[in-house]
C-alpha cells in the first residue's frame, strides 16, 4: 500500500502508473533508478521527469510542437473557455427584471435561458464523436461559428420562443469547449504539464462564468439585455479568427511503445547500413523528417481519423458508464459545477430578497468569484504538477495517478461556504459575507475541479473524452432541470434552507474522492483487463510502466 492506495493482485503492471522520476527518495536519501536511462526526459527543471507518455520522432506528432506553437493553440482555447462560460450565466442578474418585462414568473425566465443547457447535453455525446471520426480543428470552428451566430440571433429575439431556440443552438456551439479542451490537453501535453493547464482551463471557464454576469448586469440594467449579447459576439468574432490560425489539428495516430522502439531498431539497422555504402541522401531521409508547414495545418478539412462507422463512434462512450471513474467524475467534478451554477441562476431572487439588490448590485457580487478563481489558480497552478512529482520522487520515482485527488480535500471549502452563508443569513449577514462564501464556492471548484479532470487524463487517456462527455451531460440535463424550480424553492423554503441542501449535497459529492483514492489502481486494473468493453485504451505494453 502506497500512501493509502491499495496495490492490485491482478496485474503486475498496472497501466497509469508509471517511472515519473528517474530520482526517487528512499529514507531521505536521494537515488538514481537505472528503469529510466533509456526514456526521453524533459529539459530545465524537469530534466529528471520521464516523459509521460513517451513522444514519437515524427515532427507532426503534437507532443513535438515547439512551445511557441502549444501556448498559442492553449491559449487561444482557454479565451474562447472563458467566453462559453460567460454565455450562460450572463443574464442572470436580469431574470427578475425580465420576468416583468415578458410578464412571466422568474422561473419561466430561467428555463427560457436555460435552453442552453439542453443544448449543451444534447450535443455533448455528438460532437464528441465528431471529434473522433473528423478530428478536433474542424469541431471547434464550426462551435466556434454557431456559438457567433446565435448569440447575434438571441440579441435579436423578439420573445421568449425565439430565445429558447437562440439558446439551444449557443449550447450546441458550447459544447466542444466544456470537454473536448481536455482531450486537446492529453495529446499536445505529457503528465507533468497537464495539472497547471487544467487549472488554467477551469479557470477561464469559471472567469467567464462570474465575469459575464458582472459586466452584463450593468449592461442590463442602463441599455438592455439584447446590448449584453451584441457586446460578446464581438469577442465571439475575434475568437473564430484566432481559432483558424492557431489551433491546428492535434489528432494523431501514436504508435504503441513497443512498436515504436521495433521501428526505431529497424530504421538503425537501415542507416547503418546506408552509412556503410556513403549513401548520404539515403541517410538524410531515414534520420530527419521535415515538419509540416503552417499554412498546411491552416487547411479546415483533415479527412478522418477513423474507419469505424459514426454510429459506433456515437455508442463508443456508454461502455464507460461501467467505469467507477465516470461516477467519480460525475459527483465530484459535474454535480460540483451544478450546485455553483444554480447560485448565479438564484442569484437575482436571494439578493433581491434579502438585501434589496437591482441588477448592477447583483452583478458585483460576482466579484467574490473572481477573487476565488485567482487564488486557485495561484495557489493549485504550479502545486499541481509540482506536488504530483514531488510525492512521486517519495515512491522511488514511481507515478500513481490517485496523488492527483489529495487535491480533492479543497471541496471541504464549498461546504464550508454553503454553509456558513446557510447560518450567516439566519443571523443577517451583512452581503460582503455573502460575498466571501461565493469566494470559498469558487475556490472549491477551481481546484478539485481541475484535480479530477487531470485523474482522468492520466486514468482514460485518449478515451477521457468519452467520459467527460457524459458527465457534462447529465451535468446539464440536471441543471436545466434545476432552472424549472430552483427560483421556486428559495421563494418557498426559504434562502438558509436553499443552502443548506447545496452544502449537504456538497459533502457528499467530496466523499466519493475518499474509495476512488484508496481503490483507484485496482479500478485501473479492472479497466486494462477487459478491452473489449472499454477499448483498451489503458494499455500494458508501456515498458516503464511499473506496479
Amino acid at each position: 500500500m502506497v500512501f493509502g492506495i491499495l496495490e492490485d493482485c491482478h496485474l503486475e503492471k498496472v497501466p497509469g502508473t508509471g517511472l515519473l522520476s528517474d530520482q526517487g527518495i528512499v529514507h531521505g536519501h536521494e537515488i538514481v533508478i537505472d528503469e529510466a536511462k533509456h526514456l526521453k526526459r524533459g529539459t530545465g527543471k524537469y530534466a529528471h521527469v520521464a516523459l509521460i507518455p513517451q513522444p514519437s520522432d515524427d515532427p507532426r506528432d503534437p507532443l513535438n510542437w515547439p512551445k511557441w506553437k502549444k501556448e498559442a493553440c492553449f491559449w487561444t482555447l482557454a479565451f474562447a473557455a472563458s467566453l462559453d462560460g460567460a454565455l450562460s450565466p450572463m443574464v442572470g442578474p436580469g431574470y427578475v427584471l425580465l420576468a416583468k418585462q415578458f410578464d412571466v414568473s422568474v422561473d419561466n425566465v430561467t428555463s427560457s435561458f436555460g435552453f442552453i443547457l439542453l443544448g449543451l447535453g444534447i450535443f455533448m455525446l455528438a460532437q464528441n464523436a465528431l471529434a473522433v471520426k473528423f478530428g478536433h480543428r474542424i469541431v471547434y470552428l464550426v462551435s466556434v461559428s454557431l456559438m457567433f451566430i446565435s448569440c447575434i440571433w438571441c440579441a435579436l429575439s423578439p420573445n421568449l420562443a425565439s430565445i429558447r431556440a437562440s439558446r439551444l443552438f449557443q449550447g450546441f456551439g458550447m459544447s466542444a469547449l466544456q470537454s473536448l479542451v481536455a482531450s486537446t490537453l492529453e495529446q499536445i501535453y505529457f503528465v507533468h504539464e497537464r495539472g497547471s493547464r487544467s487549472v488554467i482551463w477551469s479557470f477561464a471557464i469559471m472567469a467567464g462564468i462570474t465575469l459575464g454576469p458582472l459586466i452584463c448586469s450593468y449592461v442590463i440594467q442602463n441599455l438592455s439585455w439584447e446590448f449584453g449579447f451584441w457586446f460578446v459576439s464581438i469577442p465571439l468574432g475575434l475568437t473564430v479568427i484566432l481559432m483558424f490560425f492557431f489551433v491546428p489539428e492535434t489528432t494523431y495516430k501514436r504508435e504503441p511503445l513497443v512498436q515504436q522502439l521495433k521501428r526505431q531498431s529497424s530504421d538503425q539497422s537501415s542507416l547503418e547500413k546506408a552509412v556503410s555504402g556513403s549513401n548520404v541522401e539515403s541517410v538524410e531521409e531515414l534520420s530527419q523528417q521535415k515538419p509540416p508547414s503552417y499554412l498546411s495545418q491552416l487547411k479546415i478539412w483533415n479527412g478522418t481519423f477513423s474507419d469505424e462507422n459514426l454510429g459506433k463512434i456515437f455508442l463508443r462512450p456508454f461502455p464507460f458508464l461501467l467505469s467507477p471513474v465516470t461516477y467519480f467524475l460525475f459527483l465530484s467534478h459535474g454535480m460540483q459545477t451544478v450546485w455553483l451554477s444554480l447560485v448565479p441562476l438564484c442569484s437575482s431572487t436571494i439578493f433581491t430578497l434579502e438585501y434589496n439588490f437591482n441588477a448592477s448590485q447583483i452583478g458585483l457580487t460576482n466579484l467574490g468569484g473572481i477573487v476565488g478563481i485567482v487564488l486557485a489558480m495561484l495557489v493549485s497552478g504550479p502545486l499541481n504538477d509540482w506536488g504530483v512529482v514531488w510525492i512521486s520522487r517519495r515512491n522511488r520515482g514511481i507515478y500513481e495517478p490517485e496523488f492527483r485527488l489529495v487535491f480533492m480535500i479543497s471541496m471541504l471549502f464549498g461546504v464550508f461556504g454553503y454553509v456558513g452563508w446557510a447560518v450567516g443569513n439566519d443571523h443577517r449577514m451583512p452581503w460582503i459575507g455573502a460575498v466571501a462564501c461565493i469566494t470559498m464556492l469558487n475556490f472549491s471548484m477551481v481546484v478539485s475541479g481541475s484535480a479530477a479532470v487531470t485523474y482522468l487524463l492520466d486514468t482514460h487517456g485518449p478515451n477521457a473524452l468519452h467520459i467527460l462527455a457524459l458527465s457534462n451531460f447529465g451535468k446539464n440535463m440536471v441543471l436545466y432541470g434545476s432552472t424549472f424550480f430552483a427560483n421556486g424553492m428559495v421563494l418557498s423554503r426559504g434562502v438558509k434552507v436553499s443552502l443548506l441542501i447545496l452544502g449537504a449535497c456538497q459533502a457528499f459529492c467530496w466523499l466519493a474522492s475518499i474509495p476512488m483514492y484508496v481503490y483507484g489502481k485496482r479500478v485501473r486494473s479492472f479497466i486494462a483487463r477487459h478491452p473489449e468493453v472499454f477499448r483498451g485504451e489503458l494499455s500494458a505494453e508501456r515498458p516503464f510502466d511499473t506496479k
